[in-house]
């Protein structure tokens, strides 16, 4: 981000009022939280991973399904690691949003994934995992992968 001059004090713009209620507040954050997992699907899909940790915790939790579970990690440089490790394997890997589902400070995101392994070319498009994001203070500290959008739902903090 480009550094903004400074301006004096009778330049600023009016701050907006402090007395705002929560009710006008929060749907304009749970829409920033939504805006940001779309971002970072963005731009993991077009592998700009710096792009795509922008909004990241430095401590982030990273965190797979009981089946992948060993490849969870914590930490920016981590999930880097383990997506470096994928683009090993596959050609082409693409996380499609199909719905995303604002529960505040969470997010949860029906995912479709499309992929073609390296040297074998076997290709698979399934909703294999689905996607829960939770922030906090606008970054995203914990990003959670679930085997059904039920589970994802649930993990959400949302019963359908």
């Amino acid at each position: 981000m480009a550094d903004r001059p400074r301006q004096s004090p009778a330049h600023r713009q009016p701050r907006p009022a402090l007395n705002r209620s929560s009710s006008e507040i929060l749907p304009r954050v749970s829409k920033q939280n939504v805006d940001r997992t779309m971002e970072f699907l963005a731009a993991y899909n077009r592998r700009d991973f710096d792009a795509a940790v922008e909004f990241f915790h430095p401590e982030i939790d990273w965190v797979l399904p009981a089946l992948q579970r060993s490849d969870s990690c914590r930490g920016i440089e981590a999930v880097k690691r383990f997506w470096k490790g994928l683009d090993e394997t596959f050609e082409e890997l693409r996380l499609d949003p199909q719905e995303s589902v604002d529960a505040g400070d969470r997010v949860a995101v029906r995912l479709r994934f499309y992929g073609r392994g390296k040297g074998s070319g076997a290709e698979m498009d399934t909703e294999m995992y689905h996607q829960v994001t939770t922030f906090s203070d606008g970054t995203m500290v914990r990003i959670e992968y679930f085997t059904s959008w039920a589970e994802a739902l649930e993990g959400a903090g949302l019963n359908d």
